[in-house]
């Protein structure tokens, strides 16, 4: 092949490469996004770590989930209405569904701005201290500044993770270094020594612990029933 020729195959991989990097990026900031069937279809699989199959909920308990819900979307008290609230006001700064805050705040918080975990994560969205100060939220357990920051810690693993969904909340269940580690199937250090992936293993993405799965999964579950609740209110 004559240099020219080489050249050009270059630029080409150079131009794909941009114009993916755009269209990643404006799938977080310039459209609406749905969880896809491809971003979680391991879902569908039920897949849990090391690749075991796991059997897949049953219909009792989603029709369960659905019904909490559906009362979760109606619940007139005041607390509930300002998360509402706060959560569609930053889901509309970023221009993404607000069903999809709505799934994660109901699996780390259940709605409750006093929430502390184990790990010391605390608020609606379960923020760790070195998140909350990176996303200069200075009072995690106010609603508006734990959505707000929250909200923006997820757009900023979306943007990491180019839209990928399922790859952003596995992120932010496990942290972005832990998925990375199991995308390109390398061994990582954290920052606070952990040893993550030893053996260099190379998946979807999604890191084989159990809590991650179980936690894609589930918020997979509630933004689905959520989405159909609001296109059945639509209709």
């Amino acid at each position: 092949m004559s240099s020219f020729d080489y050249s050009s195959v270059w630029l080409c991989r150079l131009l794909v490469l941009i114009l993916t990097l755009c269209l990643g990026s404006e799938v977080v900031l310039g459209q609406r996004f749905r969880i896809s069937d491809g971003d979680v279809d391991f879902l569908e699989r039920g897949e849990e770590e090391g690749g075991r199959p796991r059997a897949t909920e049953n219909i009792t308990n989603h029709v369960s989930k659905r019904r909490s819900l559906g009362q979760l979307k109606v619940d007139r008290r005041p607390e509930a209405v300002a998360v509402r609230q706060a959560i569609y006001k930053e889901a509309a700064r970023y221009n993404i569904d607000p069903n999809l805050v709505v799934a994660i705040v109901w699996q780390e918080s259940r709605f409750r701005s006093d929430a502390v975990s184990e790990k010391n994560a605390r608020g609606l969205m379960q923020l760790m201290p070195e998140t909350a100060a990176k996303f200069n939220v200075r009072a995690p357990h106010d609603r508006q500044e734990s959505i707000r920051g929250g909200v923006a810690y997820l757009v900023w693993l979306l943007d990491r993770f180019n839209g990928n969904v399922a790859l952003a909340l596995a992120a932010y269940n496990a942290g972005p270094g832990s998925v990375e580690a199991y995308l390109y199937g390398r061994r990582a250090i954290l920052s606070n020594g952990k040893v993550i992936n030893r053996r260099g293993i190379r998946n979807n993405g999604i890191p084989p612990y159990a809590e991650t799965v179980n936690y894609v999964r589930n918020i997979a579950l509630r933004y689905r029933l959520l989405r159909m609740s609001t296109d059945e209110v639509a209709q």
